[in-house]
């Protein structure tokens, strides 16, 4: 398995290969329009190579961003051209910009279902075992690799020497919409607004029956012998007792988008021991709303956090849930 790292900027999907800690130092991952020359420029000095991803793509591929904002590609050495979550029309546009900029280029399967491995894939004149050798290959100008389709890898297949071109295919997307799109509309006022959402007092009692709950048998959280002698120097409490606790909402920021929403995940961060004593307040907000757009089209983000503070004034943990919002066609 040869490892690597997707990431999102302002021209796209960009994978990223072999890079350093220099990488992981200067971006912050969970940026979704992080500068596409600089995660070219520092993956490259930091000893790896991006390339950018489903290039043909509408809005996660350079494609779009290239033919409305005249993005110049600069610093981009690899585009993946032959996607196997893009459709034929999409692959051959992608492959028209690489050529055009003189972008070499590779495949893939971009597989989110272990029946569609390896539906597009890169073949390279000599054989690939680790990151190393895939990211010296990438980066050698004099390297020879094409992208293959599944069925040109077969015996006796026949590889075509060029593939038909965007006029000769119907136009069409995967779905993903066209760059740019409608602006959301949402009640921007009350992103980043804290509010004061609820108390929570832990006593030892409290700690005790909530261990007895979940069947917590931890002696640092149950054995006050234990305890004493263990990194806190007393009982504390696990930290899933603060979901025990009644939490206003959040204003809400009224998005106006889509027919359903479900949960598509938390994050939770604790700084400090939970003790008993312990007075905490809840600060609850909309943290941010974003839109991504993926292979089942346009989605809606929001992320609700909240943070709970001690009597000091002390951050004890920050706990973020995201909701996604779609467009469900009847």
């Amino acid at each position: 398995m040869l490892r690597g790292i997707e990431v999102e900027t302002d021209i796209g999907h960009v994978l990223v290969y072999g890079a350093g800690s220099q990488f992981f130092e200067t971006f912050d991952l969970s940026d979704i329009s992080l500068p596409y020359e600089q995660v070219f420029q520092v993956a490259w000095d930091s000893g790896g190579i991006a390339v950018g991803a489903h290039a043909g793509r509408p809005r996660i591929g350079a494609l779009e961003h290239v033919d409305e904002r005249d993005v110049p590609l600069t610093g981009v050495a690899v585009l993946e051209t032959l996607n196997g979550g893009s459709n034929d029309f999409e692959n051959a546009r992608a492959h028209e910009l690489a050529e055009s900029k003189k972008i070499r280029e590779v495949g893939g399967s971009d597989s989110h279902f272990v029946s569609t491995l390896g539906a597009c894939m890169t073949r390279f004149n000599k054989q690939i075992k680790t990151v190393d050798e895939l990211v010296e290959c990438l980066r050698d100008s004099n390297s020879e690799f094409t992208p293959l389709k599944l069925e040109e890898t077969l015996p006796g297949a026949n590889i075509p020497d060029s593939r038909p071109t965007s006029q000769e295919l119907v136009p069409h997307t995967s779905g993903q919409g066209e760059l740019g799109g409608d602006e959301l509309e949402y009640d921007r006022d009350v992103v980043g607004k804290e509010i004061f959402g609820g108390r929570l007092e832990v006593t030892q009692d409290a700690i005790a029956k909530y261990c007895e709950a979940i069947e917590e048998t931890n002696p640092i959280f149950v054995n006050s012998e234990y305890a004493e002698t263990g990194p806190y120097g007393g009982i504390v409490a696990p930290p899933g007792i603060l979901q025990t606790a009644q939490v206003a909402s959040p204003p809400d920021p009224n998005v106006k988008f889509g027919t359903t929403q479900f949960m598509a995940g938390s994050r939770q961060e604790y700084h400090l021991p939970i003790r008993p004593g312990d007075v905490l307040d809840a600060y609850v907000q909309v943290k941010e709303v974003y839109e991504k757009t993926g292979r089942s089209g346009r989605m809606v983000f929001i992320v609700r956090e909240t943070r709970w503070a001690n009597q000091f004034g002390e951050n004890v943990a920050s706990l973020q849930t995201s909701m996604v919002i779609r467009q469900i066609q009847q």
